[in-house]
């Protein structure tokens, strides 16, 4: 005869956590929408505002936090466990609220203050602030899962989504100078497959860099055609050089043999005349 105890029963639940970036003028996932993605605080600038909007069916909790952050060569944003220099945790920028509780199609503006000690030196500080959904507190309390008619082993999946866009504070009369180099054009083996330009962006300075990507072919004799296109691409401090891979988007039976590609790297919302960051062309034989 089966035990009806409540002790014997075991309920295993694992909370799936997913920190996702990227470099859009709002960011969304799931119901979640961030806008800006990118906050910087330059010059008498002391205060600023994010709008958390959630654009789901139901409602949702999310917690607010700053994270660890930095910049691999390969573009990749890494976690680490304590502050580098030009990383700051919280301190430097308060904000308020911590956590929200949004109904569907509800915002909440989160403002943020910067206080900066006296005698701050000159430089680039970078953290991250982390919009994490929280899941149903009902969803995820195991007291409430527990049946006591089962006794078999229940693994309850509760994804809990997070993104991150960088907080950035300058300090004084800073400085980039950014070059491109290492360029090499990969072409895909599959029937149809794209090809991608593969380039290495160089940094100097005081500073990071960020903009927009957009490559251009010329062939001989003729005019120029947009290739490729890729935008809030961001060098931060914590590396001189990243490698980026472009998709270049031809029409059929297009080469890009015999002309030029030209590529620029652009500030984000400007033209070549007043936001040019790099320029470079290549002659393809």
């Amino acid at each position: 005869m089966k035990k009806n105890n409540s002790t014997s029963n075991t309920i295993l639940s694992f909370v799936a956590f997913f920190a996702l970036t990227t470099s859009l003028n709002a960011l969304a996932l799931g119901q979640l929408m961030v806008s800006p993605t990118r906050v910087v605080f330059e010059g008498n600038e002391r205060t600023k505002q994010i709008n958390v909007i959630n654009n789901g069916a139901e409602t949702g909790r999310f917690r607010i936090s700053f994270v660890r952050r930095n910049m691999n060569a390969d573009g990749k944003i890494k976690e680490i466990d304590k502050d580098e220099p030009g990383l700051y945790s919280d301190g430097m920028v308060r904000f308020s609220p911590r956590q929200v509780t949004l109904e569907p199609g509800q915002s909440q503006v989160v403002r943020l203050l910067l206080r900066k000690k006296r005698g701050t030196d000159d430089g680039e500080y970078r953290s991250h602030m982390m919009f994490q959904s929280l899941p149903d507190p009902a969803a995820s309390d195991v007291s409430k899962l527990a049946n006591a008619q089962t006794e078999k082993l229940t693994i309850s999946l509760i994804p809990v989504v997070g993104i991150t866009i960088p907080v950035i504070v300058r300090q004084g009369n800073l400085d980039a100078k950014v070059s491109l180099s290492d360029f090499e054009i990969k072409h895909g083996n599959a029937v149809n497959a794209k090809s991608i330009l593969s380039l290495k962006i160089n940094r100097e300075g005081t500073r990071s860099a960020y903009g927009d990507f957009r490559v251009y072919f010329t062939p001989k004799g003729g005019t120029p055609v947009t290739i490729g296109s890729i935008n809030g691409v961001a060098v931060y401090t914590s590396t001189t050089s990243r490698v980026l891979d472009i998709n270049l988007q031809t029409p059929k039976n297009f080469s890009l043999s015999n002309g030029e590609l030209r590529v620029t790297y652009l500030e984000s919302g400007k033209n070549e005349k007043s936001g040019l960051i790099a320029e470079a062309r290549l002659a393809t034989p």
